[in-house]
Parts: C-alpha cells; sequence; structure tokens
C-alpha cells in the first residue's frame, strides 16, 4: 500500500503543482522576503528566540490560510467539486480560528515529545496526521479532531512513517546539499535560502497529499469514498 499510495501522492502533486502553488506562494512569498529582510537588516547574526518572536508570529498567523485552502482543494478535486483559489482562502479565513488552536495545540505536543526524545515527537506526528481533515471535513473541535485521529491512524502508523520519511528524505536531501554549497558566502546564502524555503512550501503539500490519500482509504474501508485514485 506504501508503494501505491506514494505513486498517487506523486501524481496528485504533478497533475496539480500549478494550482497549489497559486495557492501557497502568493501568502508564503511575502512573508519569507520580510524574514530574509528581517534576518540581514534587524536580526543580529546568532539566533536568539526573542528576536525572531515577530517572523513566527507572522508565519503562524498566515500558515492556517494556505493550510486550509490546500486542504480543501484536494478534497474538491476528488469529490469533482474545485474551486477557486480566493474561494479556497476564504475558506482559510473562516477556519482560521479553529485551525490555528488545532496548530499550536500539535506543535506543543510535538515540541514536547523533542523534549523528552525524537520518537516520542515523531510518534505524535503520525497519531496526529488525521486530525486537519475531521476539523475540517466533519467539523469537529480541535480536541476532538486529535482524539479521533489518535484512533483512526490505528494499523495506518507504519505506512504513514514510511510515506513521510521517504517524503523528507527526497525534499530535504537537496534542500541540504545545495545550502551547504553556499554557506557562508553572503548574500548568497541568504538568496538561496529564501528561494528553497518558497520551493519548499510548495512541496511541502506532498505530505498534506499523502495523509489525505490514507486517509481517504481508511475511510474508504468504512464506508465507500470516492477516492484520490478516481483523480489521477
Amino acid at each position: 500500500m506504501l508503494k501505491t499510495a506514494l505513486h498517487d501522492t506523486w501524481v496528485f502533486f504533478k497533475r496539480h503543482y500549478v494550482a497549489l502553488a497559486l495557492i501557497i506562494l502568493p501568502i508564503v512569498i511575502p512573508i519569507d522576503l520580510f524574514h530574509a529582510l528581517y534576518n540581514s537588516m534587524l536580526a543580529s547574526d546568532t539566533f536568539v528566540l526573542s528576536e525572531q518572536a515577530l517572523p513566527l508570529i507572522v508565519a503562524f498567523a498566515a500558515y492556517p490560510v494556505y493550510a486550509v485552502a490546500v486542504v480543501f482543494y484536494i478534497h474538491g478535486v476528488i469529490h469533482g467539486e474545485p474551486k477557486d483559489t480566493r474561494t479556497l482562502w476564504q475558506m482559510g479565513l473562516k477556519y482560521w480560528v479553529p485551525f490555528a488552536v488545532l496548530s499550536a495545540i500539535l506543535g506543543a505536543a510535538v515540541v514536547a515529545g523533542l523534549i523528552l526524545m525524537v520518537i516520542p515527537a515523531i510518534i505524535v506526528a503520525i497519531k496526529y496526521a488525521f486530525a486537519e481533515f475531521d476539523l475540517l471535513l466533519d467539523g469537529d473541535k480541535p480536541l476532538d479532531a486529535l482524539k479521533n485521529s489518535w484512533g483512526q491512524t490505528a494499523g495506518y502508523f507504519w505506512i504513514l512513517l514510511g510515506g513521510f520519511a521517504l517524503i523528507s528524505l527526497a525534499i530535504y536531501t537537496p534542500y541540504y546539499i545545495i545550502g551547504s554549497l553556499v554557506i557562508g558566502h553572503e548574500p548568497l546564502y541568504t538568496l538561496v535560502s529564501t528561494v528553497l524555503s518558497i520551493a519548499f512550501s510548495v512541496l511541502s503539500s506532498l505530505y498534506t497529499i499523502f495523509a489525505f490519500r490514507i486517509y481517504d482509504f481508511a475511510r474508504q474501508v468504512q464506508a465507500p469514498v470516492t477516492t484520490l485514485e478516481d483523480d489521477i
């Protein structure tokens, strides 16, 4: 199943990466440019958490808008109800509060797992992989979505882990290779890092597509539904 799900994910991404980019980039590019400008002109050379508060707040505030839009885009395409970008952004604004709450809780849980060990953080991330779909598509409250996801991912843990690991390897390997070639060469490093960050924001939709593929399959097991395979 892992091989099939990864294949379906890649085919879906190839067919829809332009639409996904049009959803994500108009929001991400200004934020990344602001972050790069902020770091080069206002922040010190060393990482100081307090100095990064403003960029982090801006990024967190914008994230729900395009993240929600991506989920509804995938769902709309699969179920034959595609929506235009403006409508998708409006849905992102509509669900901003519950999605932001969900993201904050999940982020805190992952950080807590990292403090303990890396493995608990990975377990938390995998077990809550379906939470955003339950929140947005079923109308669950954040805590209910997290609780339901924990149960729904039972039986799919290793598939989700394998898929996320392979996607991460495919995305981050060139990211770090290219970054290592220009590290220490300012302002080239800043430029390359910004471009790579922007590209990563689109490529990261692979995680959502893959998770939705498994989520859709899990729902199909319970009741027949239209699946990602129908679109590809």
